[in-house]
């Protein structure tokens, strides 16, 4: 795609009927593909896609939210998605637990904190996805959060109706690939059940016109 996230996007992010929470290993980063003149070119509505996320520690407790888009592009070809990118506003983090209004400020002031995502440090306010190859089912592609660059293969469902066509995916991720240390069992030993998993699962829909 010519130049989205999670994720912080996070990333973003897609995923398969048949691949409920396909966790995604990461490695490094590949080179994005470019649209071609062929490609038919969708729009990203950034208000009416969403990103959800979880995160949880290893005694079983979790926390749940959404985090807004910016922007995005998705370029097909005979219904494959070949290109395109979509941009995380990390800034949005939002925690949707029901929670009061004081737990509910510290828990996101810890996730936008330098412990997580450091949404405040250079370049960190977004969180990118961008589109190496794609398949009828899977999309490999270059996920920057905090100014790491993986690549990461995860499954998608497209679905066109007329100029409008939608995107879903949900997938997992390791934060500990993206340096998001805090909590994490990678970093720290003896943490016992203080330990938060380093999975963060994502349920992402895009939707998108022509």
């Amino acid at each position: 795609m010519k130049k989205l996230l999670l994720i912080v996007g996070v990333a973003a992010m897609f995923t398969a009927c048949t691949n409920d929470n396909a966790s995604s290993d990461a490695s490094e980063a590949q080179e994005v593909a470019e649209a071609a003149e062929s490609n038919e070119t969708f729009t990203v509505n950034a208000e009416e896609s969403s990103v959800v996320w979880k995160g949880s520690k290893i005694t079983g407790d979790s926390h749940t939210g959404n985090v807004g888009l910016s922007s995005g592009t998705l370029n097909t070809e005979e219904g494959v998605i070949t290109a395109g990118n979509f941009v995380i506003d990390m800034t949005s983090i939002a925690n949707t637990d029901g929670m009061d209004e004081e737990m509910t400020g510290k828990l996101l002031g810890h996730l936008a904190s330098p412990d997580f995502f450091d949404v405040a440090g250079p370049g960190n306010g977004t969180a990118t996805f961008e589109v190496a190859n794609g398949t009828a089912d899977s999309l490999t592609g270059n996920l920057t959060i905090k100014g790491i660059t993986k690549s990461i293969t995860i499954p998608y469902f497209w679905q066109v109706d007329g100029d409008a066509a939608t995107a879903t995916s949900k997938f997992s991720i390791d934060r500990a690939q993206w340096e998001i240390k805090y909590g994490s069992s990678s970093f720290f030993d003896d943490l016992k059940d203080k330990a938060i998993n380093d999975a963060i699962e994502f349920d992402v829909t895009l939707k998108a016109t022509k």
